[in-house]
């Protein structure tokens, strides 16, 4: 799959996730929409590295498949330098996006990634107890702001 094939594709894959959370929350479905909420902010964010980043989802070595995930080579060795995974680590790697630009509203979006830092792709194996509402609420609020960011950086061209 090539980066624009991947963009695309994280790209709908954060608005269909995002969807769907809200209708899982709204019908007290809180702990699935909590894991929604999460994976919709992780696409969105995978797009815009796709997009506005050297990120890549090409093969990491010659004639092997594309990468299953978002990465970027290191300028001298053309090795695998970093991996975009899963939230909460790749709010962290996200700061590469601000770099050098006045993207005031994206930073301020970023600060507010704290919302996921006990957020867990691993909770889906978990019984959902622990999940707190306040904070699917906060979560939901902050994967809104980023999706908002996204379409208008898809619109645009541009971050901003």
């Amino acid at each position: 799959m090539s980066g624009s094939q991947a963009q695309h594709h994280y790209a709908h894959a954060a608005v269909r996730h995002y969807n769907d959370a809200v209708y899982l929350q709204d019908g007290d479905r809180v702990p699935n929409a909590d894991h929604l909420f999460g994976f919709a902010v992780e696409c969105a964010l995978k797009s815009m590295l796709l997009r506005f980043t050297p990120a890549t989802m090409n093969p990491k070595r010659p004639g092997k498949p594309p990468a299953t995930r978002p990465w970027v080579a290191d300028p001298a060795t053309g090795k695998v330098d970093r991996e975009f995974g899963h939230l909460p680590g790749i709010a962290t790697d996200v700061a590469l996006l601000t770099h050098g630009r006045s993207a005031a509203r994206l930073s301020a979006a970023i600060r507010n990634l704290d919302a996921f830092d006990t957020w867990s792709v691993d909770d889906r194996y978990l019984d959902g107890t622990a999940i707190v509402e306040e904070h699917v609420m906060r979560r939901r609020t902050v994967a809104e702001e980023i999706l908002a960011l996204h379409q208008q950086a898809v619109i645009t061209g541009r971050l901003l």
